[in-house]
């Protein structure tokens, strides 16, 4: 099987981690053939084999009768995801900290590293969303992650796992449209391939977790471990193979396999900074009501961004300086302090998770239009 062209150097790859190389070179050309085989499915049995397959995932594949086979096969595969751990424990986790922060560490974190990728860019200039869909992007894997992170949000049926299939067929879908245009796969390997998918699990896991650690909300390693171990569950639901991150339960470990995944670039593609300048003001207008004013919101905005991001790769990207950046330290600190007399009382510390959890239940009662999630299955 033949490197594709852009996807680094196989030779350096092969030297510094000769036991991952070819594993490495397999999964840039794979997709997710469970849920490409759906997408084909759904596409040629229409409407009542779409509602078959959300009736499967609200119910379990033993309440359908005669399924068809390719849904069949992803709801079986779906449902034998397990963990010998307590996934719950990492839930337990993020309700630490409140849905305003991990918004932000999504937004400035997670979704700058995701969409700086030549290989994304190169994805949504095909899709012609590469600054249209930001704000939507932002909103649906906001309400995506807080309905994941809630305990009791993977389990089958839940509004979590439903949502977490959904993003997996999305991917898939946007992959058969991809490659109708002809996309080129000697170039860049599969759309949205295994390697993506990893690099993806590690901007909900590695990256936004230290995000949340440098505005303030630190972790214990044994915390940490608990927030890897449920998204290696909800790995296995979004079809990644987790041969790559089964065995990472802490940062140390991510960061290597984050350096592996790295290799695969050739450095952040300009023709994402539309695309973060849309991210950018789709934050502001997402957060405006958490601080009270549009101007303010920008200026903390772009400061959490330049912070996460380190100056040197905000200018890269084009994140513009903020005069509110010398007074973080102050707000990080108030964060840090709060936090450690917070945890030394654990009625407070349960206190915090239970109002954590209220916020969410209030965002993800509120009404809205369905998700591209489920539009798509509508």
């Amino acid at each position: 099987m033949t490197w594709p062209t852009r996807r680094g150097d196989a030779d350096e790859i092969k030297l510094k981690y000769p036991e991952q190389a070819a594993q490495l070179g397999v999964a840039l050309r794979t997709g997710d053939p469970l849920a490409d085989a759906v997408v084909a499915e759904l596409a040629d049995l229409g409407p009542s084999a779409r509602r078959t397959l959300l009736a499967g995932l609200r119910d379990g594949l033993d309440s359908l009768e005669a399924p068809p086979p390719a849904v069949a096969a992803l709801l079986a595969d779906v449902e034998s995801v397990t963990s010998p751990y307590d996934i719950d424990r990492g839930a337990y986790v993020a309700l630490t900290v409140p849905p305003f922060a991990h918004n932000i560490a999504l937004g400035q974190g997670a979704l700058v590293n995701t969409y700086t990728s030549p290989v994304i860019a190169a994805v949504l200039r095909r899709t012609g969303r590469l600054t249209s869909m930001a704000k939507r992007r932002l909103d649906e894997t906001g309400k995506w992650l807080l309905q994941a992170l809630l305990p009791g949000g993977l389990e089958r049926g839940a509004g979590g796992y439903v949502a977490t299939v959904l993003v997996r067929l999305l991917h898939a879908q946007v992959r058969a449209v991809v490659r109708g245009q002809g996309w080129d796969e000697g170039t860049w390997g599969a759309p949205i391939s295994q390697v993506e998918l990893v690099r993806t699990w590690l901007d909900f896991t590695l990256v936004s977790y230290r995000a949340l650690a440098v505005m303030g909300y630190d972790f214990t390693d044994e915390e940490l471990a608990d927030v890897y171990r449920r998204w290696q569950h909800q790995g296995r639901l979004l079809g990644i193979d987790d041969a790559f991150y089964g065995h990472v339960t802490g940062h140390d470990q991510a960061v290597e396999l984050a350096d592996l995944i790295a290799m695969t670039d050739d450095g952040p593609d300009p023709d994402t900074k539309p695309f973060l300048e849309a991210l950018q003001g789709a934050a502001i207008q997402q957060l405006t009501p958490v601080f009270g004013d549009p101007v303010l919101t920008g200026s903390l905005i772009r400061a959490f961004a330049r912070l996460i991001q380190g100056d040197e790769r905000a200018d890269a990207l084009g994140i513009a300086p903020s005069e509110l950046s010398p007074l973080l330290p102050v707000l990080i600190l108030g964060t840090a302090e709060s936090r450690r007399l917070a945890r030394r009382l654990p009625d407070e510390w349960s206190a915090l998770q239970r109002n954590h959890r209220a916020a969410i239940d209030e965002i993800l009662a509120a009404p809205d239009t369905p998700t591209t999630y489920e539009a798509n299955l509508a």
